[in-house]
């Protein structure tokens, strides 16, 4: 188990005050799990063409148990990059889901409307907004948030570049 780096603090605290609580467990738990080894290209490529053609050449159960490789742990300024890669990730893909959601529901949306208005029609009339809710009202999240959102990105990658590499020179690794 790693041990996190102090540095790291900065960030933490403010995703925890940006109510992005969750995002800074999972960079926690990211780093304590450490860099998991992954399939081979081979492995997947062998496990894509066995299930496409239906083959197998034996079952589990048969094979002998094998224990995954142990992670490798992140430490120092490692953790620090993989934060930054991390919380830019996370948020831009959780940025296009949102907008792969919302397209999604116009389609479901403009797909109930009569059948001879043209596509153009079907999505000028109607545009779908989630309401997010936990208890009583929530806000309301438009396309146009979502596509600000998904512009911002690029920023958000820079700032924390600029972070990391601010970080990696100034600080003091644990």
């Amino acid at each position: 188990m790693a041990i996190i780096d102090p540095r790291l603090l900065p960030l933490i605290e403010t995703l925890i005050a940006a109510d992005a609580d969750w995002l800074a467990f999972e960079i926690l738990d990211g780093i304590q799990l450490g860099r998991v080894v992954e399939e081979t290209r081979e492995d997947l490529q062998s496990t894509r063409l066995a299930v496409r053609t239906a083959k197998h050449q034996r079952r589990r159960s048969e094979e002998r148990p094998v224990p995954p490789p142990a992670a490798t742990p992140l430490v120092g300024d490692e953790q620090i990059d993989w934060a930054a890669n991390y919380v830019a990730d996370r948020l831009s893909d959780a940025v296009s889901m949102l907008g792969a959601t919302l397209d999604q529901l116009n389609q479901i949306a403009s797909s109930t409307e009569e059948p001879q208005a043209t596509i153009s029609d079907r999505t000028s009339r109607r545009e779908v907004d989630l309401v997010l809710r936990e208890e009583g009202e929530g806000p309301v999240l438009h396309r146009t948030q979502v596509d600000e959102a998904n512009a911002a990105i690029p920023k958000l990658r820079e700032a924390l570049s600029n972070w990391a590499n601010s970080t990696r020179i100034g600080g003091h690794s644990a």
